[in-house]
């Protein structure tokens, strides 16, 4: 992420400062390591095989805990790992362990010449580096350069300490400047050389009995060996130097060591743990407003248990829903639960980078799956570099292979009892393949009101398993619900729940469609994994209006495939507009069925490229009696087939989208003798336009939408045009009649509001206006109306209410105001 230049300046020293210094090259009477023998261990049981599973990583901890508790007084410990793949799990899980309990415990590893060399650098930056013990040096003083060279080719990454068992003379200066670091007898020459030596001089210069040492600043001191004793002497007097400047390299494997064993130290404080979880979604329509679902769930996690979460409340549109007992609602989500991708626990799945600083004592380090697996992640932390804490982690996830087609997480940590560090909220960007095409849905996860190792934790859980509420268990595999048997008690359903029914009621106010009061009653059924392929399924059946609705992502060679029809046989009177003004005559009634199919491919970063086909039947007859034309000859009835290529970014709220369509319609003429038409271009015609738009939550549950666009086409004629008003129009101004305006261009801007204003009542206030641009005089016409929508808890039989007007503020066009809208009542089940 870019960061101003003059931010950079102050924080890179503070960097490197906090990293841990390096030790000094020659040190005195060390005390030995003492050995953790892994040789023998079972892999199998202190090493999780899931990572993601909870059970499996407490049980991994609590195995671990007998072997290190007895060394946590030790300065020093020495790894003794099995030859073979566990080696390396085993030596970062170890490390992990030990460092939890003991932070400032040097951790070192054993040599073994059979051993394949480790090449790991979060390896490296796991332990301190390795140690050659007296036991394993040969008595011949002259073979220990190259018992030193080989220990280093096992394992690079580190400096090797020599635990020497005696004197080494002159050879101690060749061991160092070798890169090896040497403990040595006290009472020796060598002892007398390390109290010489000043602190931070460990850049070593050595040759048979000649040393030189610097320290950072690039001061040099040197001493020779002559007579049995080390003695100071002047520098070369003609000493030809190239210097190189570089930044130091940053140490991300022992950064990462700290961040792994802060997190099994948080671990390790958790025996239980109760909270509130928030989690709210905004799905953003790709026109209109869109939807939000919320809930409030209470949190119950045990160690070495999944967690479980009661369903306290859940609200559609921001106002609590009138839901009782045990209701499960579809659970559509991407394919894990919230976790941390870092693979702190225990084991590791991803390769890490320095990120470079983040502020004065922070760093980011980068991370990317160590093999391709679309279900991992790619993103950074921002870790603080004293403690070894994660203060935010952004992560994100493309090319999914469900529903979720990618999603960017940001993830922020905090304090939510002593001593115990975890994530407390999660902001997510998600972009999920839906029957309406591809929308974007924001996501927000938190936690409150923490208890922590509560005494009345078994029996507040007890009491949730028992009660008739609904709950879920949080799997490796995400949510799961957690069903109330006959006998009272719960079981984890095996199948995430996907399908789901509604009822509704209402009344359609429109004054453009006859009758202009239309009371409606609907069944709607939707299906997130139909026949368990992962096929969307959604209908609605109304009477006069009904929809089918599917969509298969990867359905056809890695392209998501989608399929609608519709019908509507309520018939509306289409009126033109003349000198301005609603015509009271020519009036046209019109009913139509359309069937359209779609391929869409995701290009990568929200970018998106659709292609669809739709064929629409248009069924013509007389009007309104009131406004008919006596001897009107009707538009031609029949098929129109358009072709459309569409593309789409979406990311952060922001959707823009664009298109261009090619259509065939019917030929022929219609109108009166006086006036007859005849339908342009042999029935060729095109359309296109773009869109802008914006959902912003400025605060939780306030959110503001705006969105501006522009549409037009080519051979159009009054029957296949533009439209400003009604529910159908490719542009809908709220409070203008349908069918109102033939225009062969619309340019429009809408702002919306949504006011949390309590859990009874969330209102939504728009303004919205449109320059058409009228298909028969040339003429540009304005019209703008004010849109207010009040969300309502249901009461009696009904979850949920919806009132929905509109209201005409402003039109060019005398008679196409008005106030339009429906009533709706929802029932789940």
């Amino acid at each position: 992420m870019p960061r101003p230049i003059f931010a950079l300046i102050p924080v890179i020293t503070l960097s490197l400062a906090a990293q841990a210094p390096p030790a000094a090259p020659l040190r005195v009477n060390e005390a030995q390591p003492v050995d953790l023998d892994l040789t023998g261990a079972d892999s199998s049981v202190l090493l999780p095989r899931d990572n993601r599973d909870a059970t499996q990583v407490e049980a991994a901890r609590q195995r671990w805990n007998p072997l290190v508790a007895p060394l946590r007084e030790a300065l020093a410990v020495r790894l003794r790992l099995p030859l073979g793949e566990a080696r390396i799990p085993l030596l970062l899980a170890a490390a992990q362990a030990l460092k939890a309990q003991s932070p400032g415990q040097r951790l070192y590893l054993a040599f073994d010449p059979k051993a394949a060399s480790i090449l790991d650098e979060t390896a490296w930056g796991a332990v301190d580096g390795g140690a050659l013990l007296p036991s394993d040096l040969n008595v011949d003083s002259a073979l220990w350069r190259a018992q030193l060279t080989q220990a280093q080719e096992t394992f690079p990454g580190r400096p090797w300490t020599l635990w020497l068992p005696k004197d080494p003379g002159a050879q101690a200066s060749t061991l160092m400047g070798d890169g090896g670091r040497l403990v040595v007898p006290a009472g020796g020459s060598s002892a007398q050389l390390a109290a010489l030596i000043p602190p931070g001089f460990v850049e070593v210069e050595g040759g048979v009995g000649d040393l030189t040492l610097r320290n950072r600043a690039g001061e040099a001191k040197r001493w020779t060996f002559a007579e049995g004793a080390w003695s100071a002497v002047p520098l070369p007097k003609e000493r030809h130097e190239v210097s190189v400047t570089a930044a130091d390299a940053y140490d991300v494997g022992a950064l990462l060591a700290q961040v792994r064993a802060a997190h099994l130290r948080s671990r390790a404080g958790v025996r239980t743990l109760q909270a509130k979880a928030d989690l709210d979604l905004h799905i953003q329509g790709s026109r209109g407003p869109g939807g939000d679902i919320g809930f409030t769930f209470g949190y119950f996690e045990q160690a070495g248990d999944w967690p479980e979460l009661l369903q306290k409340e859940v609200r559609l549109n921001g106002v609590k829903a009138n839901l009782s007992g045990e209701v499960q609602l579809p659970l559509i989500e991407s394919r894990q639960s919230v976790s941390l991708p870092v693979a702190l626990s225990l084991t590791e799945r991803y390769r890490y980078r320095d990120g470079g600083p983040a502020g004065p004592g922070r760093r980011l380090l980068r991370f990317e799956p160590v093999s391709p697996d679309p279900l991992a992640y790619t993103g950074e932390l921002e870790v603080e570099e004293a403690t070894g804490k994660i203060l935010v982690e952004r992560r994100e996830r493309n090319d999914l292979p469900g529903t979720v087609k990618s999603e960017r997480e940001i993830l922020t940590y905090g304090t939510v009892a002593l001593g115990v560090w975890r994530p407390v909220a999660v902001k997510t960007y998600e972009r999920w393949v839906s029957t309406d095409g591809v929308v974007q849905v924001q996501r927000r996860f938190t936690y409150r009101d923490f208890n922590l190792n509560s005494d009345r934790f078994l029996a507040e859980r007890e009491a949730a398993r028992t009660s008739s509420a609904t709950m879920l268990k949080v799997t490796p595999e995400g949510a799961r619900y957690f069903t109330r048997q006959e006998d009272g008690t719960r079981k984890i359903d095996e199948k995430a729940k996907t399908s789901g029914r509604a009822l509704g009621g209402g009344v359609l106010v429109d004054p453009g469609t006859s009758p202009s009061v239309m009371p409606l009653a609907a069944l709607f059924y939707f299906d997130y994994n139909a026949f368990g392929k992962g096929v969307q399924l959604n209908a609605l059946v109304a009477g006069v209006f009904n929809t089918v609705n599917l969509a298969i992502p990867r359905g056809l060679g890695g392209f998501d495939v989608s399929a609608n029809a519709l019908g509507l046989l309520l018939k509306g009177t289409d009126r033109p507009v003349v000198d301005g003004k609603l015509a009271d005559k020519d009036g046209v009634g019109r009913r139509f069925g359309m069937v359209g199919v779609e391929l869409g491919r995701d290009l990568g970063l929200g970018f998106r490229l659709e292609g669809r086909g739709d064929f629409l039947y248009d069924d013509y007859s007389e009007g309104e009696t009131k406004y008919r034309t006596p001897g009107y000859v009707l538009p031609p009835s029949g098929l129109t087939k358009v072709g459309t290529l569409q593309g789409s970014w979406l990311f952060r709220g922001f959707q823009l989208r664009g298109f261009h369509g090619w259509g065939k319609r019917p030929e022929g003429s219609y109108g009166t003798v006086a006036e007859p038409q005849v339908v342009p271009e042999g029935g060729d015609f095109r359309r296109w336009g773009g869109s802008l738009g914006l959902d912003w939550e400025v605060k939780p549950g306030f959110w503001l939408r705006g969105e501006a666009g522009w549409v037009g086409g080519r051979a159009f004629d009054r029957f296949n045009s533009l439209d400003v008003g009604g529910m159908g129009s490719m542009v809908r101004i709220a409070g203008i009649r349908s069918n109102a305006i033939a225009a062969d261009q619309v340019a429009y801007a809408k702002t919306r509001v949504a006011i949390p204003t309590g859990p009874s009542l969330r209102l939504s206030v728009s303004l919205e206006h449109a320059r058409a641009r009228g298909l028969g005089d040339g003429k540009t016409y304005g019209v703008s109306g004010l849109g207010l929508t009040g969300d309502l808890p249901g009461f009696w039989w009904f979850t949920s209410v919806r009132v929905d007007l509109g209201f005409g503020l402003q039109s060019d066009i005398a008679g196409v105001k008005t106030v339009s809208g429906y009533v709706a009542l929802l029932r789940l089940f």
